[in-house]
């Protein structure tokens, strides 16, 4: 990848990758994604290639153990800012409570509310990476 992505979604499912890929680009963010099915190297690769601001990361059941591969990237990328999605909210932050630390959208997904979440992220990062 020859620019910088803003956002790097590691989301079950091309068509839904295809989907807040497109909500996102209506707020001129631009993503590009894979699934986690991939493995945790080929994410730590992936995230690496696209030198996102912000990661989204969903969640599998049982959410201990997909967690803490969660914790391995979040972990390795502590220069991002990080928006978890899964499909019981209540379910992952009682298998991980310090998931609470970062925003956790449940599914059926509120797009524009984590493309309002991602956006301010990304603003955020932005404003501290320009000049002076």
């Amino acid at each position: 990848m020859g620019t910088s992505t803003h956002v790097a979604l590691i989301l079950w499912n091309a068509d839904v990758i295809d989907l807040v890929s497109f909500v996102l680009l209506q707020r001129n963010i631009t993503s590009d994604g894979i699934e986690p099915s991939q493995g945790t190297d080929r994410i730590a690769d992936f995230i690496t290639s696209c030198t996102p601001a912000v990661v989204v990361y969903d969640l599998e059941p049982p959410y201990d153990r997909s967690a803490v591969n969660f914790l391995s990237v979040l972990d390795r990328f502590s220069e991002c800012s990080f928006v978890i999605t899964c499909a019981d909210r209540a379910l992952a932050l009682h298998s991980a409570p310090w998931l609470s630390a970062v925003p956790v959208f449940q599914k059926p997904y509120a797009l524009d509310e984590i493309a309002d979440s991602v956006h301010s992220r990304v603003m955020r990062i932005s404003l501290k990476l320009a000049p002076v």
